[in-house]
């Protein structure tokens, strides 16, 4: 996989207007969007509407807005339209709450170590099932957001639309091993 862009330029926008925009591209840019020191990002009532989406019933104008500017409103085969737009809304809704706290190499799983967040929360997360799954993203972002700790969210972008089979066994391993490598490590000190 290429390596994602960087989202401190605002060159992102245009180094992918012109073709279809990847999901993982998407992460970064929603990210530049949120970024409270961009300028031209989202509005404060914006980030703020997005911050109170509820996942069961998605619709705000500023999800459609941001859905349609990452070219992500139409869903793919593999799954339902009414499914891919309340994954993006909990991914976005959880996004918003962590504004400027993305960050590609900070894995999501040390991210959460590194922030304190507990072994049995963890768990629950990793073994949530896609109705669990988006109110444990949004305390999870809460948490993250009130300790000021960067993540990878396309780490949990990959755990909200890869929910089944041996693909979405593979993410929650590549997020659970920097978890317990970090705990481990804070062990050792």
């Amino acid at each position: 996989m290429p390596k994602p862009p960087d989202t401190e330029t605002a060159e992102i926008e245009s180094q992918v207007s012109d073709e279809t925009i990847d999901s993982w591209e998407a992460v970064g840019l929603t990210a530049h969007k949120l970024n409270p020191e961009n300028e031209k990002g989202l509005s404060n009532a914006d980030q703020a509407a997005l911050r109170r989406i509820d996942p069961d019933t998605p619709v705000t104008p500023t999800l459609w807005k941001v859905l349609f500017d990452l070219d992500q409103d139409e869903s793919p085969d593999w799954i339902g339209q009414t499914k891919w737009e309340r994954r993006w809304a909990t991914l976005l809704m959880g996004m918003a709450h962590c504004a400027g706290l993305h960050d590609y190499d900070v894995p999501f799983g040390q991210a959460l170590a590194e922030a304190g967040w507990s072994e049995t929360r963890f768990v629950r997360l990793m073994e949530a099932d896609e109705d669990v799954l988006p109110v444990l993203i949004r305390r999870m972002a809460q948490y993250l957001a009130s300790k000021q700790q960067a993540a990878n969210w396309d780490d949990v972008r990959q755990l909200l639309f890869v929910q089944s089979g041996d693909a979405a066994e593979d993410v929650r391993l590549r997020i659970a091993r920097p978890y317990y490598r970090t705990l481990h490590a804070e062990e050792e000190i």
